[in-house]
Formats: C-alpha cells, structure tokens, sequence
C-alpha cells in the first residue's frame, strides 16, 4: 500500500523552470552552469517557503545529472533519482540546528578530501545554517576559502543577518522574496485544476492571500481546507476551516463608518467577538481595507489591488460615496486604533472607540473650498468695515471749519492748509479736553486695525495734553506693550505730543460677546462652524 503523499511534496519543483516568483535566481544558476562558472559556495536566503532548498537541490542535480553539468536535468539518471530521494551518495543535507556542533563540521570537513563516487561533484546542503555556533562557522572557514575542485557548498537560511561576515564574503548570495500574490494565486489554482477539484475564485483567493508570500504555506493550507471541506473548494469552507472572518464584515465596519451609524459599528465589533476572531487581526484587515478604499479613490485603477472582482465592485461602490480627505483621516485614526488594540488591556473597547472616533468624524473640506470661503468673508467684512467707517466719519452738521479741513471738499485758496493739519482729516477738528476717544479710535482703526479692539474695550479720556486709558488687566498688558505706536497715533491724529497714561481698572469693559459679534457670525455661516473660543489678536 503505497503512503499518501501531500501536495506540497507533490508538487515539489523538479526543474529550473517550475519554481514559483524567484526568476532573478534561477536565470543566473542557468547561466552560470551553461559557462562552467559555477562558485564552490552559494548562500540562499529569504523567507521559509519560497524555494531555497528546492533551488539548491535542483542546483545539485543539474551538477550530477548523467549528461551533465546542464541548467536542465533530465530526472530519469541514478543520479537525479538519488537526489530527488535524498538518497544520493554525493549530495549531503544538513540540518543546521541539529548539526550545529564543531564536531559535526569537522566530520563534514575531513569527508570533502574524498571525490565523489557517482556524480562530478560533492555537494553539501546545510539547511538554517544560521543555527551554526560560533566555533563551527570558524571550523568552516578554511574549507570555504580553499576546498577541493570537486566541493560545492549551498548554504540556507531564513536570518541571513545571524551570519558571521567571514562566511558571507566567501560564498555568491542569493536572496529569494516574497512570491507575488498573483503568481501564488495562479500556481495554487493550477494545482486544484490538475487534481481534479471543483473550486471557487474566492476560495484560492483567500488561501493565497493567508499564505503571505509563501507557497509552501499556500500548499499546506490548501491541503487542510481540502481535508475540510471533503471534496470542493468553496470559499465558506475557506475560513471556517482556518478560523478567518469573513470578508464581508469588512464591507460592514466600512459602511457603517461612512454612513456614521454608530449603533451599527458596536454591533459588528459584538459580532467579531462572539465569534472568536482575533480583534487585533480584525483591525489590521480593517486597516488594510481602508487603504484599499483610499487607492481605489485615489487612482481608480483596480489593477493596483490583490483583490478578487466580487470585492472590487463593492469596493467602487464604497468609495463613491466617500472623499480622499475624510479616508486619509480615516486611516489615521484606525491606525491609531490598531495601536490601541495592540497594546491596550481590553482590545473590545479600544477597537469600539476607534470606530466610534471613525464615525463621528466630520466630513472634511477641501482646502481651497475654505481658502475659497475665507476670501468671501474676507470681502465681505472689510466691505462692511468700510461702510462703517464711511457713516461713523461723515458729519451730521458740516460747519465752516469742518467745510475748510475735510479731505472729500475742495478747501478755499485763500485759506490753505498747514501740512501737519493736511497730514490727518483729522488735524482741523480738536476735540475738547475731557471728551471719549470716539474719533480717535475711528483714526487708530485705519492705521492699526488689531490696536483699535482693545480700545474699544477700554475708557478713553481725552485731556488737553494727556490721553488716559483705562482698561482691564489684559487689555492694560497689551496696551502697554504697543504703547509707542499708540502714542505715535496719537501725536498724528492731535497734530501734537501727547501724553499716553495706561490704567488698570478692577474689570475690563465689557467686550462684545461672540455670539453677537457680526464678524465672528458671518465666519460662522459661511465655515458651517461653531464657535469654541475667540483667538483673535485683539483679545490677546
């Protein structure tokens, strides 16, 4: 009764040409062994099931092939049987972390001297040689840097950085990635075509996508699910078997973020956790479906995303009715969550309150829609300022005097102007000592809009020589501060120096509030804001 044998042994690659997504590596052992440049070490490293030690006996097949050396064996000599079996004479595996001892590289060493008794070439096969001690990488390193014409050395390892330098400069480095998603996606379903099993797009899909990279995973996995499910591939079997939420939770969580249906997003997370999901998984996958909304926002191009045609429809349709902006914030804010969920006590609630914080959010503005906005408002207030300006200046009853100094009359030629009174409209009329600063504070406004708040806020008494200003203990700080371009104003607008006295009263004068002020209402309507507090200059 002949033993079954798994699919990740079946489907082994016996030539160059079958391995999976490592095409850099094998078009150079090609090339070298076509030239007879072959190195007599080789290290291959990268992540576990990706084809190193499939490439390395490959490799020692091409060498021993009975029409060899040739980049493609024939499979059918002694030889290639013997290596494929693992029972070749001339090819030694090693396990480096069972082996790791100096005793056992010594052993390994003295048995180099010998030639090989069937094929061209020894060839030694030291699987996770980073699991070597120190003392047997140093035993090694003679033998590395002069062995015998017929000695080949292929080291494998998955922590390329555990290995000492010394070994590194004395053997040709390969480093095996990753293998596409697409490629992995394509060789599993090949796989299931060749067995004969009836299977699903989303089903190979989301072993490929669990496999991360590697295609041994991708095998081992595929060959549970088979087991599980007992004949078809349906994709329900896919993650009841592995234990994987499924997928269209994520179109769930996603929705209700964007439709900001808090109830439903607490609902779904109750959901994930009564299941038995890993929330800390849950929230990466939601993390990278986020990003996945945000590429297809962004670039509308589905060719860029590892997702099946089921799922890109659902996802075109989520994100029509989202923009770029609020996604980017979006993400930021699951980001955060997902440290939270990471490193929190209770990963429920922490998961909770990043969706709810999701949710919550406001839509946000593009910038030049507000920059657009603000200009309006801007506009709009300096022409309401103006106004104003114009109906407080005009006089009600224009005198002679009045008549002679104002700038918008043609004054008599026969009174002209002194030019310190010609510098000011405001030269010719004087007030009178004891009177409110009303005028002054219309002339400060128009030199110095953020000097003329505070005023306002504050008493102003005018006397013949002296300007006393009395205000509260932080308009009084302000004031104080800006005291010579206040005097300077003054000495402009009396046509003469006059003394600046800064008081400090027990309270302000009561400011506008800000629910009144037209300023603070017009930014109000035209942002869609509320108010939260008044930064303005003036109330510094």
């Amino acid at each position: 009764m002949s033993s079954y044998l798994v699919i990740a042994r079946k489907w082994r690659p016996s030539l160059f040409e079958e391995i999976v997504g490592q095409g850099h590596v094998t078009r150079t052992l090609k090339n070298a062994i076509s030239s007879g440049r072959v190195a007599h070490a080789y290290l291959f490293s990268g992540p576990r099931g990706v084809g190193k030690t499939t490439a390395a006996r490959i490799l020692a097949k091409s060498l021993n092939c009975a029409s060899g050396p040739t980049p493609l064996p024939c499979n059918i000599c002694e030889s290639c049987k013997g290596i494929a079996a693992g029972s070749s004479v001339d090819v030694f595996e090693v396990d480096g972390a069972s082996n790791n001892s100096v005793d056992n590289i010594r052993e390994l060493t003295e048995s180099i001297r010998y030639v090989p008794s069937q094929g061209k070439y020894k060839v030694y096969i030291i699987d996770e040689v980073h699991m070597l001690s120190t003392p047997a990488f140093n035993a090694l390193l003679k033998t590395l840097e002069e062995p015998p014409p017929h000695a080949v050395f292929i080291f494998a390892t998955t922590e390329v950085h555990k290995i000492p330098l010394t070994i590194l400069s004395r053997c040709q480095r390969f480093d095996f990635k990753r293998i596409p998603f697409k490629e992995l996606q394509h060789h599993l379903k090949r796989i299931v075509t060749e067995e004969g099993i009836k299977f699903e797009d989303k089903a190979i899909f989301t072993v490929a996508r669990e496999a991360d990279g590697s295609l041994r995973d991708g095998q081992s996995l595929l060959e549970q699910v088979l087991a599980y499910s007992g004949g078809d591939l349906k994709d329900s079997d896919v993650a009841d078997a592995l234990g994987l939420m499924d997928r269209s939770i994520l179109y769930e969580i996603s929705g209700a973020i964007i439709s900001k249906d808090a109830k439903a997003c607490l609902n779904i997370v109750e959901k994930i956790y009564n299941f038995g999901y890993d929330l800390k998984r849950g929230c990466s996958e939601l993390l990278e479906h986020i990003r996945d909304l945000t590429v297809i926002k962004a670039t509308a191009d589905p060719t860029l995303l590892d997702l099946p045609e089921s799922e890109l429809e659902r996802l075109n349709t989520l994100a029509a009715g989202v923009s770029i902006e609020r996604l980017h914030m979006l993400f930021g804010i699951i980001s955060k969550g997902y440290e939270e969920v990471v490193r929190g006590a209770s990963p429920r609630f922490s998961f909770e309150m990043a969706l709810l914080r999701a949710a919550h959010f406001d839509e946000i503005r593009p910038v030049d829609e507000l920059v657009s906005r603000l200009e309006s408002l801007r506009q709009k207030i300096d022409s309401s300022a103006g106004a104003g300006q114009t109906q407080r200046t005009a006089p009600k009853e224009p005198g002679p005097l009045r008549k002679e100094a104002s700038p918008l009359r043609e004054a008599p030629a026969k009174a002209p102007l002194k030019a310190s009174e010609a510098a000011s409209p405001y030269t010719a009329a004087k007030p009178a000592a004891g009177t409110s600063g009303g005028g002054l504070i219309d002339f400060v406004r128009q030199k110095s809009r953020p000097l003329a708040g505070p005023l306002e806020a504050a008493s102003v008494n005018i006397g013949t020589d002296s300007v006393t200003i009395t205000a509260g203990s932080e308009t009084e700080k302000f004031l104080f501060i800006k005291r010579e371009l206040l005097q300077s104003l003054c000495a402009e607008f009396f046509g003469r120096p006059m003394k600046i006295e800064i008081k400090a009263s027990g309270t302000a004068a009561p400011e506008k509030k800000k629910e009144t002020d037209p300023i603070i209402k017009d930014a109000v309507r035209v942002l869609g804001g509320r108010v939260i507090e008044d930064r303005r200059r003036t109330n510094v």
